[in-house]
C-alpha cells in the first residue's frame, strides 16, 4: 500500500478555507458534500449523522464511512474533525481529514479489509454556536471586538489574549471555565480595560458549569461526542479510534521544537529519528493513555518500517481516563477525548501543535506551511496499523 501525496493535498486543496458553524455554514455543509463525495469514490457506504443543537436551528453532519465487516467484527474508527475556527484551517483539520481519507483509499485496495468506520466530525472547535453567538454578540456590545472581529483597542488585545489563557490554565487545575475568567479578572486588576471586563464579566455565567470534562459534548468536541452516544446506543462494536488533528507541520531548523503543556523531549516513552539536542520538530507527536498503549506501540512499528520512515516522538502516560482528567486535562483537546471518556482505546496523531506553530488558530493556517511527504507517510502507517490484528485486541 503506497500512499500518494498528491491526493492529500487535493484533499486539503479543495477543504481550505473558514468552514465555520456560524460566521460561514454553508461552506461547513459544502466541506461535508465533499468528504461524502470522495468516500463513496473510495467504495466506502457513506452515512450521514445529523444532530442539532438546543437553541440553534440549522442542524449539523457527521459523514461517516465505513468499510469491511463492520457489523460482524469489532471495527477501527479513524476521526478528524472538518470544522474550523475563524481561519482557513489547512493543518486544522483539512490535513487530517486528508489523511484519514487516504488511509481509507488504502485500505479499499485491500482485498479483505479490515472492518473500519472513517468519521469526518463537526463541531470540535470551542464552537457551540449558540455560545458563540452570545460571546460574540456580548463582544460588539461593549465594544471589545469590532464587526472584524478584531479587537478594537491594544489594551483590549493584550489584556484578552491573557484572560482566555489564564482562564484555561485555571480549568485545567479543575475549576470551572467561569472561575477562570473571574479569577483572572481579579489577577489582572486595574490592567483590564473597563469595557473589556464588563464584556467577560457578562459571559461568564455561559460557562458556570464547563469543567475539563464536562466541555467535552457540550463546549467543544461535539460531533465526535454525539458519534460515540449513537454507536454505544445501536451497539455498534468498536475495538479502538485513531484521531488525527493538525498533523501536518514538520519543521528542520535548530529550536523549532517547543514544550507542550511543560513536556519536552524528555517525556516521551519512545521517539524515533528525532533531534533533542538541536530541538528540531520534525517528527509526529503520538498521545496514548494506559488502555490505548498497544495502539502505540503498533503504530511506531509501522512508522519505522523502510517504506515509512516516520519520526516520531511518543508520549505515553500510564493513567486511565480520570487520572487523564485530574493530572493531564490536556491530554483530552481532540475528538479521542470521547473515546477515552467512554472507555474505548484511542491514538491520538498531531503535530504538537503551538509547540512548533504561531499558524494555529489564525489566518495563516494555509496549505503553504504543510508537508504533504510527511502526511502521506502518517497516512501509510496508519493503514498498516488498521489492518494489523495487534491493533484489536481485547485483553
Amino acid at each position: 500500500m503506497n500512499s500518494n501525496p498528491e491526493i492529500i493535498y487535493q484533499t486539503v486543496y479543495h477543504l481550505e478555507g473558514m468552514r465555520h458553524p456560524v460566521e460561514s455554514p454553508e461552506a461547513l455543509d459544502k466541506a461535508a458534500d465533499y468528504i461524502a463525495a470522495k468516500m463513496r469514490e473510495y467504495g466506502l457506504t457513506v452515512r450521514e449523522q445529523v444532530f442539532t443543537i438546543e437553541g440553534w436551528e440549522r442542524p449539523f453532519r457527521n459523514i461517516e464511512g465505513s468499510l469491511g465487516p463492520v457489523g460482524e467484527k469489532p471495527a477501527a474508527v479513524l476521526t478528524a474533525h472538518y470544522d474550523s475556527v475563524l481561519s482557513p484551517g489547512a493543518n486544522d483539520d483539512a490535513a487530517g481529514i486528508a489523511v484519514i481519507l487516504e488511509a481509507a483509499r488504502l485500505l479499499s485496495q485491500m482485498d479483505n479489509p479490515p472492518p473500519v468506520y472513517i468519521v469526518a466530525v463537526s463541531l470540535e472547535e470551542s464552537s457551540n454556536p449558540v455560545i458563540y453567538t452570545k460571546v460574540q454578540q456580548s463582544a460588539l456590545r461593549h465594544g471589545v471586538l469590532d464587526g472584524q472581529k478584531r479587537y478594537t483597542s491594544w489594551a483590549c488585545a493584550k489584556a484578552g489574549q491573557k484572560i482566555q489563557a489564564r482562564a484555561i490554565e485555571i480549568l485545567n487545575s479543575g475549576k470551572t471555565q467561569a472561575e477562570g475568567y473571574r479569577q483572572a479578572l481579579a489577577e489582572l486588576g486595574e490592567a483590564v480595560p473597563a469595557n473589556l471586563r464588563a464584556h467577560i464579566e457578562e459571559i461568564a455565567p455561559l460557562y458556570e458549569t464547563v469543567t475539563v470534562e464536562s466541555a467535552i459534548g457540550t463546549r467543544s468536541r461535539i460531533g465526535s461526542t454525539r458519534w460515540v452516544k449513537e454507536a454505544l446506543e445501536t451497539g455498534k462494536k468498536i475495538a479502538f479510534n485513531v484521531n488525527v488533528d493538525e498533523p501536518g507541520v514538520f519543521r528542520y531548523e535548530p529550536k523549532s521544537q517547543g514544550q507542550l503543556g511543560g513536556l519536552g523531549f524528555e517525556s516521551f516513552s519512545k521517539q524515533y529519528r528525532t533531534d533533542p539536542q538541536k530541538e528540531i520538530g520534525n517528527f509526529s507527536m503520538l498521545v496514548t493513555h494506559q488502555p490505548s498503549q498497544h495502539l502505540g506501540a503498533v503504530f511506531t512499528e509501522n512508522c519505522e518500517k523502510d517504506d515509512i520512515n516516520l519520526p516520531y516522538g511518543w508520549l505515553h502516560a500510564p493513567l486511565d481516563y480520570q487520572q487523564v482528567v485530574a493530572y493531564q486535562p490536556m491530554g483530552l483537546n481532540s475528538d479521542h477525548a470521547p473515546f477515552w471518556q467512554a472507555g474505548i482505546p484511542a491514538l491520538f496523531i498531531f503535530d504538537s501543535s503551538t509547540a512548533r506553530s504561531n499558524y494555529i488558530h489564525t489566518p495563516a493556517d494555509t496549505i503553504d506551511h504543510i508537508d504533504f511527504d510527511r502526511l502521506a507517510e502518517i497516512s501509510q502507517a496508519l493503514a498498516g496499523m488498521v489492518a494489523d490484528e495487534r491493533s484489536y485486541k481485547t485483553d
